[in-house]
């Protein structure tokens, strides 16, 4: 397998809860989210060609931070530019878990349709992952 041979990647920080209050969230950690929103707010969707589309209310509570690295870098980078962000509010992402909160990793792979994509996560950014109690996630479009 070639391992990293991967179109691009985009990677979300998130925290998942039916009970979440995003501007609980954005207060504690001191950083505005790039997605947010409470199980039940209104789910609108713009289109390409600019058009609302309206969904069901939101099922459950999201807070979530997304990578600012190039879509180009290593998962890796992704995770640990992400971690850089995180980690001075270690005490309180590890409380969000004690109350029920998900904390994930989110990331989505693009491919682009190459044969076995890739990637590695080294074993430091395993165990930042581990101590802040935070779930990797991926996804391969």
């Amino acid at each position: 397998m070639n391992v990293n041979k991967i179109l691009k990647c985009d990677v979300s920080f998130r925290i998942i809860s039916e009970k979440l209050d995003p501007s609980e969230i954005t207060k504690i950690l001191n950083t505005q989210p790039d997605t947010a929103h409470k199980k039940g707010d209104p789910n609108i969707k713009t289109t390409k060609k600019g058009k609302l589309s309206y969904y069901s209310p939101f099922e459950i509570g999201l807070w979530s931070i997304d990578t600012k690295k190039p879509e180009y870098e290593t998962l890796e980078n992704h995770i640990n530019g992400l971690l850089t962000l995180i980690e001075p509010y270690k005490n309180n992402i590890i409380e969000f878990s004690k109350k029920g909160y998900k904390t994930n990793m989110f990331c989505g792979i693009f491919s682009n349709g190459c044969v076995q994509p890739g990637f590695d996560i080294n074993s430091e950014v395993l165990k930042k992952l581990g101590e802040l109690n935070i779930s990797l996630s991926v996804c391969f479009y």
